[in-house]
């Protein structure tokens, strides 16, 4: 196993990929029956807010959950992997297929909560003790 000093974007990449192939094999295997009442050929253009401060954690989970609904979406992130943000700012906007942005927004948005939500609380902690 690698530490986690050794791990690249390609490693990231690929362990997202992973998981979120389960993540979308579990939530919409027999079809999102949500995304089947718009119309196939309808673009969509989404963003995603911060409800409150975090730290920004899990772009490739997300991206990983976008692109493998729909490969030619695209992503423009607006705060960076590990930055912060404040409450109501965009971090992400996405613009693609209407049926696949539907079908990715559970997975993508679960990743990136979990992911920003421990990353908060760890940069919490962690500018607690610094400088012990």
């Amino acid at each position: 196993m690698k530490h986690l000093s050794e791990f690249t974007a390609a490693d990231l990449a690929e362990l997202a990929g992973a998981d979120v192939a389960r993540a979308l094999a579990e939530d919409v295997a027999s079809g999102d029956l949500t995304a089947a009442l718009v119309d196939p050929s309808r673009r969509a253009h989404a963003r995603i807010l911060a409800r409150e401060p975090a730290v920004i954690c899990g772009a490739p989970w997300v991206e990983a959950a976008v692109l493998a609904c729909d490969p030619k979406a695209r992503l423009t992130w607006h705060v960076a992997e590990g930055q912060r943000c404040v409450a109501d700012q965009v971090v992400l906007e996405i613009t693609g297929n209407a049926q696949a942005l539907l079908t990715a927004e559970r997975t993508a948005l679960n990743f990136l909560q979990l992911l920003s939500g421990t990353a908060t609380r760890c940069r919490h902690f962690a500018d607690i003790v610094a400088g012990l």
